[in-house]
């Protein structure tokens, strides 16, 4: 009879201290921003899951030209966890070059927490993926959201454009600054 008190005991308390997990759709993370409380709600700990493998399409090289500019991205899948929140989500890298092949901007080696590799995103209400974005010149405007959508029969057509936030920071001592990214639509290829 001890030994099951024991027992019980341990099993009451070892599921107490564990947190009850609340999974949410990835795809359904649009739902949640604005909202009071955001994502947690009235939970203690949620999963933001690719339940659905809908991140899936965006992973992987994509390559496009705009403005006599050439694009390479990289979209890779992670799953960040922290006290309150696990997350499945994307990381955007990009090697932007001109017409002669000069370098513009190229963040593919940079670690997965630099500010300059696009990430804290989320699954938009039409299925495309936003990113956050902060550029080298972010004091001068250089920052917002980067709008990205998978089409095509065969999914091997992605849409990206840059939406400007263009905040500015007292230290911008230049003015706006040029962006880099594009702010029409362009269209990347899979590879």
């Amino acid at each position: 009879m001890k030994r099951a008190t024991v027992l019980l005991t341990i099993f009451v308390l070892s599921t107490m201290s564990c947190k009850a997990q609340h999974i949410i759709p990835i795809e359904d993370t649009y739902k949640y921003k604005g909202t009071e409380g955001g994502l947690l709600g009235d939970y203690d700990y949620v999963y933001v899951k690719d339940v659905n493998n809908h991140l899936t399409k965006f992973i992987g090289a994509w390559k496009g030209n705009y403005d006599d500019k050439n694009y390479e991205v990289r979209i890779i899948k992670r799953t960040t966890d922290d006290p309150e929140v696990k997350k499945d989500e994307l990381l955007m890298r990009y090697k932007i070059t001109d017409s002669n092949g000069t370098v513009i901007e190229n963040t593919l080696s940079l670690p997965n927490d630099s500010n300059f590799v696009l990430t804290n995103g989320y699954v938009d209400r039409d299925g495309g993926y936003v990113f956050s974005y902060i550029g080298r010149d972010i004091a001068c405007g250089q920052n917002g959201w980067v709008f990205t959508q998978v089409y095509g029969d065969t999914k091997q057509k992605m849409q990206l454009f840059l939406s400007v936030e263009g905040e500015m920071y007292p230290e911008c001592l230049t003015g706006d600054a040029k962006q880099i990214l594009p702010v029409h639509a362009m269209i990347l290829i899979k590879q």
